[in-house]
């Protein structure tokens, strides 16, 4: 039987919840390992992203990225032609993307700077500390701990994410003899980790079924209810204007595929991965693929018009970072081959190019064709939603 360790004190505490319960959902367990206050891997203060932390993100690696989104928000900004236009950016991280958009909105589209709101949605107090001191330069930035804290409709202009969705807490489930288990968790005598499994709720059996899944025999993977709920609030709370959503994922179709039996939960910590969800609890990342066709379905209940399903490479390729290669090499010293080194990382086939997908929704525009989605991948099953 598994054992936990980790954080003692964040450990200590899910036993005391199991032993007050006599167990609890997986995703209550992810939910505590990943954002219990202070101790949880996402809201403590130990360094999460880049070479001292467990995982690199697109905008670790380098500032074109946060310069094509800017240049997209840019375009946006016009279409809109708002004297209200928000860009709302969830799980801004150490708040470096904030910094290169703003930065490059600053120097190339003043109007829009001049004429914007940045409001980072954070809940972790480290994050937030961090990103207070690396944006205290910029002029209309704002803090807001959820998107639930906005009124409804009351956001005109951008909605984005980069690898939010994949770190919600997830219910595990597995089929056995033609049934839906959910997996709870329990401890035996010697405060060991023991699955339990009980009948899925309703809410699981719903989600299945209105979006068709077929979980096949034998199969234990992943369902996301709190991406579901958290799309909805989303559409709730735009009034007008696009949701960017960047993370790695695929369509119900293909996440749920045979050759994906064990679900793609995984934990990351110091740039490794493993599938033991009990070891380093607290201070290993747990994430799991996001199913875009829930995104879609459920956004759509809420007013979201999805417009788009791209890939990284595609998207950017798009905003024009071949451009961005052909000026670097054009320089040719030795910090701009350093840079497309890096900068090919973004767009690798097999890579994050491919990996990381762009789903991309409106609500109330007439017009919605942006130049991020001028170039798409072939439509093969992987971008059917």
């Amino acid at each position: 039987m598994p054992k936990l360790t980790g954080n003692e004190r964040l450990i200590e505490i899910i036993k005391n919840k199991i032993k007050q319960k006599g167990d609890i959902s997986f995703r209550d367990f992810m939910d505590m390992a990943l954002y219990y206050p202070e101790l949880g891997y996402y809201t403590s203060d130990k360094s999460k992203i880049g070479e001292k932390g467990d995982f690199f993100t697109a905008s670790e690696l380098d500032e074109a990225f946060g310069a094509l989104l800017a240049k997209q928000f840019a375009e946006i900004f016009e279409k809109l032609n708002t004297d209200n236009f928000k860009i709302v950016e969830i799980g801004a991280g150490k708040g470096y993307l904030a910094y290169d958009i703003l930065n490059n909105l600053k120097k190339n589209y003043p109007k829009v700077y001049e004429n914007s709101e940045y409001i980072l949605i954070e809940k972790s107090p480290y994050h937030i500390k961090a990103q207070k001191q690396l944006l205290k330069d910029f002029q209309n930035t704002k803090w807001v701990q959820d998107i639930i804290d906005f009124e409804d409709e009351s956001i005109e202009g951008v909605i984005f994410s980069n690898e939010l969705f994949d770190a919600f807490p997830v219910y595990l489930i597995r089929k056995k003899n033609n049934q839906i288990w959910e997996v709870f968790l329990t401890l035996d005598e010697e405060e060991n980790i023991i699955e339990v499994e009980k009948p899925a709720r309703k809410e699981i059996l719903e989600y299945l079924k209105e979006l068709n899944i077929n979980i096949l025999e034998g199969m234990t993977t992943e369902v996301n209810l709190d991406a579901k709920d958290y799309i909805q609030l989303i559409g709730k709370k735009l009034k007008k204007g696009y949701v960017i959503t960047i993370d790695y994922g695929y369509p119900s179709a293909e996440l749920y595929k045979y050759y994906r039996m064990k679900g793609t939960l995984l934990c990351y910590h110091k740039h490794r991965y493993s599938e033991n969800y009990w070891e380093n609890v607290g201070y290993q990342d747990i994430t799991s693929h996001v199913n875009f066709s829930a995104l879609k379905h459920y956004g759509e209940k809420v007013g979201l018009k999805t417009i788009a399903f791209t890939d990284q490479a595609h998207f950017l390729t798009s905003l024009g970072l071949m451009d961005i290669f052909a000026e670097l090499q054009e320089k040719g010293d030795w910090q701009s081959y350093e840079r497309l080194n890096r900068l090919k990382t973004l767009v690798l086939p097999k890579g994050m190019g491919e990996k990381f997908k762009v789903l991309i929704q409106t609500k109330n525009i007439d017009n919605p064709k942006i130049k991020g989605i001028e170039i798409l991948p072939p439509q093969t099953d992987r971008y059917k939603l």
